[in-house]
């Protein structure tokens, strides 16, 4: 009695206190009934405009911002603005100092595995304290750690253990003194030169007067010119990014000559090949470290920045569910963030670049950082609701595995994340080799944001109307258009048109994923199966699809790669089409993200597979 009388208390409490203060933080220590993450605050007409910022644009149109999720709006703007920049910066920040592509290639093969276990893990780990945000807190501040450490390693220079060229050239001005020009990896005092040639003005051989080392090559055959020295440095001063030696004497066939003893007219050069005394052993060594430490701080960087987008999305779909909100309008302001912030970067990168100088990567660096110190004080006046601690979670998670739907979703993200990967991967190597400009391939990620936009403020029709399993379709045949198209591209700027499609292979496509994972997911595994989800799309969708495009582009062209992935998006629609048809017809249950009501086959009584979609 005691219990329910108690129960009763509380209930009376919230409905006494409920027109007058709906933003009342949850108290754990008040005995009520438990509500999950799908329960939804009740408004009041009279609280409705207290609780909405509204901007009047004209008469009769006029936006409203839901005031308790700015904060929310806040952190997307800021996340996405900087996350949109600081990955493309970093890649070619590494090749500035002086990481190959191919050990670039080998941090791209590792980062998509250890993104994937990172993020599984922090989504059970989020389940299992019933709690996203500090999950959220803990990536983000690692996300800083891991960059700064990436900043602070020195510049990679290549080894030069390698042949390289050495030229011999008389000084300018002080005609007997013989100079060479070389990298500044020249440790010892004798460098040994071989494949050795001349390059002299026309009629030289006028100019021969005695005995000298230029008029005994000249006037020997074609063989004797592929000669070797042997040539002593005394001295030397550095100009930009080469080294000149003054060279003291010359050896060659066990003999000493002085080169510029000739006449001035000679004017001639002689171009030879290093093969030893370069210094290459000791930083080849101090290198491979250095190489290995910058690997592992940006596979630890990629994890916890994955990690952010998708705890980014199990936090916006938990507040969007308790205040009865779209997540689609939540979107909204990611891609708006994208407009605005990622701009800015690619300015103060320029505008901090001195006039002949090597890019200034780090002012974007120290931008990102900023927006992230930023999300971080926002996040923390975040209220987001504590859900119950995730219980029996590898029984639950055992049941879905054996769930078709889940199966048949996982393997359709696993195909639109290829194709995902593939295109934003290969499409602007593609669109470089038909002569695109700059100016272009820089409009196309705006162009393509901005066609999002309108279907993001009205994503909730959209998915109720069509149903999130057929904008899965949708988005797979999207791609299909895409691909098509870009193959039989002429004209790269008929490419703004082609981006269309991004409408359903992007925008609306991700609103639909995290609504039907929120659907599928169990209690206490919510976190769990929506990251998972944004794992398989973004990282094995990744390598998949680096690694198809990769060898097709390789093997064949750039065309056939993009028919070759329209045709797997083809067949996997058709396929998924056939799975829902049969999956109606045969079988009484109902599909989540089509209808109300729970799939009932094979139910457990501690799993619901099902939850209405709002």
């Amino acid at each position: 009695m005691n219990s329910s009388k108690d129960i009763q208390v509380g209930l009376e409490m919230n409905e006494s206190v409920k027109d007058g203060f709906q933003d009342m933080e949850y108290d754990p220590d008040l005995p009520r009934i438990v509500m999950n993450s799908t329960d939804k605050k009740v408004v009041s007409p009279r609280d409705s405009d207290a609780l909405n910022f509204t901007i009047k644009v004209c008469k009769n149109w006029r936006i409203r911002i839901y005031k308790p999720l700015i904060p929310l709006k806040l952190v997307l703007f800021f996340w996405f603005g900087g996350g949109s920049f600081v990955a493309p910066f970093l890649t070619v920040y590494f090749k500035q100092r002086g990481i190959t592509l191919s050990e670039l290639s080998t941090f791209f093969i590792l980062s998509p595995i250890c993104q994937f276990m990172g993020t599984i893990l922090s989504g059970v780990a989020a389940d299992k304290i019933g709690r996203s945000k500090p999950v959220l807190v803990a990536n983000l501040v690692l996300a800083i750690v891991f960059l700064s450490g990436i900043l602070f390693i020195p510049r990679l220079n290549v080894p030069s253990c390698a042949s390289q060229p050495i030229n011999l050239k008389c000084h300018p001005q002080q005609f007997d003194r013989l100079i060479t020009k070389t990298s500044c990896d020249v440790v010892e005092d004798i460098i040994e030169v071989n494949s050795c040639d001349v390059q002299c003005p026309e009629n030289v051989t006028e100019h021969c007067d005695g005995q000298n080392l230029i008029c005994e090559i000249l006037a020997g055959s074609e063989m004797q010119r592929n000669f070797s020295l042997s040539i002593h440095v005394k001295g030397s001063y550095k100009a930009r990014d080469r080294c000149y030696y003054n060279v003291s004497s010359m050896y060659h066939e066990n003999a000493t000559y002085s080169w510029c003893n000739v006449p001035h007219k000679m004017n001639c050069r002689v171009s030879c090949i290093v093969d030893s005394g370069v210094n290459c052993i000791d930083e080849g060594d101090n290198r491979d470290a250095l190489l290995i430490t910058t690997m592992a701080l940006f596979i630890l960087f990629q994890t916890a920045y994955s990690n952010c987008y998708r705890f980014m999305d199990v936090t916006s779909m938990a507040l969007v569910k308790e205040h009865n909100s779209d997540f689609g309008h939540e979107r909204f302001f990611s891609i708006c963030g994208i407009l605005v912030v990622s701009p800015i970067a690619g300015y103060l990168v320029d505008a901090t670049t001195p006039k002949g100088m090597e890019k200034n990567y780090l002012a974007a660096f120290y931008l990102f950082m900023v927006t992230v110190l930023i999300i971080l004080v926002v996040v923390y006046k975040l209220e987001v609701r504590i859900n119950p601690p995730g219980k029996k979670m590898w029984r639950k998670a055992t049941y879905l595995l054996k769930n078709p739907d889940v199966l048949s979703f996982t393997l359709v993200i696993f195909v639109l994340g290829t194709a995902f990967c593939f295109t934003k991967n290969f499409m602007f190597w593609y669109l470089e080799g038909m002569n695109t400009p700059s100016f272009l391939i820089g409009l196309i990620p705006a162009v393509s944001a901005l066609y999002g936009l309108p279907f993001l403020l009205t994503s909730r029709w959209w998915v109720n109307k069509i149903g999130a399993t057929q904008i899965f379709i949708l988005g797979l045949l999207g791609y299909v258009v895409n691909s098509i198209g870009y193959s039989f591209l002429k004209d790269p700027w008929y490419a703004l048109i082609l981006e269309a499609m991004n409408i359903f292979t992007y925008h609306l496509l991700w609103v639909a994923v995290v609504l039907h994972s929120h659907e599928l997911a169990p209690e206490g595994l919510t976190a769990t199966v929506i990251s998972t989800a944004g794992s398989i799309h973004y990282h094995i969708g990744k390598a998949s699809g680096s690694s198809i495009g990769g060898f097709v582009m390789d093997a064949f062209n750039g065309r056939v790669a993009f028919r070759v992935m329209g045709i797997i998006c083809l067949i996997s629609a058709v396929l998924y089409a056939f799975y829902l048809y049969i999956r109606r017809t045969c079988f009484s249950s109902v599909l989540p993200g089509n209808e109300a009501g729970p799939i009932t086959d094979g139910q457990s009584n501690n799993v619901s597979t099902n939850r209405t979609s709002r």
